[in-house]
């Protein structure tokens, strides 16, 4: 069978058709071997092709000696940018400035790259921002009438995002504290209202992946056009798939050799995403894979990063064409070195990606040197050496080693071993402990410039994880932690291009620490535009506080009935003030307890489904307003739009929010006269939980009532 012919005729759209494989041993028609057309496949050499390699006395060197593929990348600029960038990165002096960098080197969308990061995510937030308050009733509490999200607010949420961070990733409550200088951070006030910043965090989201509801087109509810990921896109790449590709921007030249790792992003244990690929699984965080140039001035800059979707991976959850098992590390590898293939770069990994497959198609398919450790039981030789070291009683941990190689396998790099390449520390066998003093270790040359490279991603790594931005929002699942991750390996990209820009044209002037460059994007981040705040901000809290009395408290004064009270000394006289209503949702308690009650009631009347109940409402509670987006009570004329109160909520939507969902079903006056008003039946029509009665229609609720004869 020829592949291709085959492949022509298969159904695509079946659910095996990334397992579908031809066979890979030869297929024979009598004598005769048939060419299938499949290519070279590879998998783990056997251990018949290995054999052990030991340096003969007096000798340096011994082996076999493979020439690494050579280099055919031209020696260019480290950084791809025209004089007229440059003169754009300076201010007024004349001098590169790291925020100017910082911003010109951020992802671009749209078809000519016209769309900057801020003015893309901004419609992306106002258009699900408009899908909370048309699906779910949400009210934003700043954005109001005609007050929409705008880029520059999107650059200063990122602002605050940076400050928050230098501050101890603080809430936002603590942000805007007005009572405690150490819980304060007055640039965020000052940037923005603490009602803006909520708005915002609620609604982050990086893909317009909903569909409209009831028969509306989209361009009819949202004032945004729709942006989703391509079809064929990973399931868990949906929501931050488009901003993770426009952060690979190639516009830096690599050197010879460079550096992948995995690293992690903290999160939820239960997602798909915190179980890393085998044999060493993270289940702390998504795994996130990273590309890194390891040598030169540009050493630890970020040239690709793609975040693992767990088993169900559907980018690498495949046979790859090269490989007779399923290797996802393979598979990986292929479309994330795209871009680096046939120019004979040397690429170092560690012992999660490495196999002899892996360097086998690396060279072979592939033009590239692969470079680094690999666990015993992804080569043939596993077992030889498990055996070897038993026999020979050689400890495991300790500075003694074995070497093997492959007989037919010409694609591990030098495999030329080298006396007293590396220097380990000698264990002790009866103490356990290692020697103060190094001893000399025989090593081929490969593993010798593994570790010589690979241990500069993790210095670079360390030195960015210091200003990991974190997000406060567990609606949206991932995409707000890795745009966060995503956004802080922009900062150290930056950095990297801002140090070598400024060395090259401003040799004389030293350069600013990274951390000062931070702050100087922070401040330009949150005084982006025009200002946000439609009143001052008030003062900052007092630098000192009376801490003679621990009753004392500044700024703010506190309700009486606040949850957060001031700590009172018992001794301490006590001001008794007339208590305001408290303002409190059902408790976890009362909820199970009207569940209970709710399932009692539905086994006794079969039929009752969203009933109309009575709530006890104290007089000007805050919840009580109408929760129906089209209620009448907007529509009154009044300076602030609010919906009526009501106090009667519907008995199964309380139940499935957690919270007293109140619907206007009761009269109301109206210029003196008194007339229905049934938000409640309105309500349930709209979400197709009702049938509207025959022939008036409810989908629309009015002061005067069609149900009212």
């Amino acid at each position: 069978m020829n592949y291709t012919a085959v492949s022509t005729y298969a159904d695509s759209d079946s659910s095996t058709i990334d397992e579908y494989q031809l066979p890979f041993a030869a297929i024979y028609d009598g004598d005769d071997i048939i060419d299938a057309n499949n290519g070279v496949r590879y998998f783990r050499t056997p251990p018949s092709e290995w054999s052990k390699v030991e340096l003969e006395d007096g000798v340096s060197e011994g082996g076999r000696t493979i020439d690494p593929i050579e280099w055919t990348g031209e020696k260019e600029e480290p950084v791809n940018i025209t004089d007229e960038e440059i003169e754009s990165l300076k201010d007024s002096d004349g001098e590169i400035r790291y925020e100017k960098v910082f911003e010109w080197l951020l992802p671009r969308f749209g078809e000519d790259n016209n769309e900057t990061l801020f003015d893309w995510q901004a419609a992306r937030m106002r258009n699900y921002m408009r899908k909370k308050e048309v699906e779910d009733g949400w009210k934003p509490k700043y954005y109001q009438g005609d007050d929409t999200i705008q880029p520059n607010h999107v650059a200063r949420f990122y602002g605050s995002l940076l400050a928050k961070m230098l501050t101890g990733s603080r809430s936002i409550n603590q942000m805007f504290c007005t009572r405690e200088i150490f819980n304060a951070v007055p640039p965020i006030q000052e940037s923005m209202p603490k009602n803006a910043l909520e708005d915002m965090t609620s609604c982050l989201h990086y893909s317009d992946d909903w569909d409209v509801m009831g028969d509306e087109d989209w361009d009819e509810v949202y004032d945004d056009p729709k942006v989703i990921a391509p079809p064929h896109t990973a399931r868990h790449r949906v929501k931050h798939g488009i901003l993770e590709d426009c952060y690979i921007q190639y516009c830096v030249n690599p050197s010879r050799w460079i550096t992948t790792d995995e690293s992690r992003i903290a999160g939820w244990y239960h997602s798909c995403m915190t179980i890393g690929p085998d044999p060493k699984p993270i289940r702390t965080g998504a795994t996130l894979h990273t590309v890194c140039i390891t040598q030169g001035p540009l050493s630890s800059y970020k040239l690709y990063a793609r975040v693992y979707g767990g088993k169900d991976d559907q980018d690498m959850n495949v046979h790859h064409k090269h490989t007779v098992k399923r290797a996802k590390m393979v598979s990986l590898y292929d479309f994330m070195l795209e871009s680096f293939k046939h120019k004979g770069h040397c690429v170092v990994m560690d012992s999660a990606y490495m196999s002899d497959a892996m360097a086998q198609i690396g060279r072979n398919h592939w033009g590239i040197n692969m470079v680094g450790t690999c666990q015993s039981d992804r080569t043939g030789a596993g077992k030889l050496g498990k055996a070897d070291v038993k026999a020979k009683e050689v400890v495991i941990g300790s500075h003694e080693s074995l070497m093997y190689q492959a007989i037919a396998l010409y694609c591990l790099g030098r495999q030329q071993l080298l006396r007293g390449g590396m220097k380990r520390k000698k264990r002790n066998r009866s103490t356990k402990r290692r020697d103060r003093e190094f001893t000399d270790v025989d090593c081929p040359i490969q593993q010798k410039d593994y570790c010589e490279t690979y241990h500069l991603i993790d210095k670079g790594n360390g030195a960015e994880a210091k200003y990991d931005l974190s997000t406060e929002s567990h609606l949206h699942g991932w995409s707000p932690k890795l745009a966060a991750r995503y956004f802080n390996m922009n900062i150290n990209n930056a950095y990297k291009i801002h140090c070598y820009l400024f060395k090259k044209h401003h040799p004389t002037k030293v350069v600013m620490p990274l951390k000062e460059c931070i702050h100087n994007l922070t401040h330009s981040l949150l005084q982006r535009g025009d200002t946000m705040r439609k009143r001052g901000g008030g003062a900052p809290p007092k630098a000192t506080k009376d801490i003679t009395t621990s009753s004392s408290v500044d700024g703010r004064k506190v309700r009486s009935d606040s949850v957060r009270q001031p700590f009172t000394s018992p001794t301490a006289t006590v001001h008794t003030a007339t208590p305001q209503t408290p303002v409190s949702d059902l408790t976890g308690r009362a909820l199970r307890y009207r569940k209970a009650s709710s399932k009692l009631r539905k086994e006794r009347q079969p039929g009752r489904v969203h009933i109309s109940v009575p709530v006890v409402v104290k007089k000007n509670r805050a919840t009580s307003y109408c929760k129906y987006h089209k209620c009448p009570g907007k529509n009154t004329g009044a300076k602030r739009k609010r919906a009526y109160m009501s106090k009667y909520a519907c008995e199964d939507c309380s139940l499935e929010k957690g919270v007293d969902f109140f619907l206007c079903n009761s009269t109301k006056s109206v210029g003196g006269n008194l007339v229905v008003v049934d938000c409640h039946t309105a309500y349930h029509v709209e979400k197709k939980l009702y049938t509207a009665p025959s022939p008036v229609s409810t989908a629309e609720s009015s002061i005067i009532s069609e149900l009212t004869e």
